[in-house]
């Protein structure tokens, strides 16, 4: 993987969060809904792991916001 592809989903993964934590939730509260581990997340968050588009908008509805909100720079 490219440094720029690196790069990128780590501000993806920090958009999530912050529009996590925006919203007063946990990792643990939106693991729970979404029956998902919470390492997944948290790789998801730290731009380890390159989440699925549908994995992005079951995300966006668990946190109550819209994908394009985690697609910014």
């Amino acid at each position: 993987m490219i440094e720029a592809d690196k790069e990128y989903l780590f501000t993806i993964g920090q958009n999530i969060a912050k529009a996590r934590r925006r919203k007063k939730l946990t990792q643990v509260d939106v693991c729970v809904e979404l029956k998902m581990d919470k390492p997944y997340l948290s790789s998801i968050e730290n731009g380890r792991q390159n989440p699925t588009l549908l994995t992005l908008k079951k995300l966006a509805d668990a946190i109550g916001v819209e994908v394009e909100e985690f697609l910014k720079d």
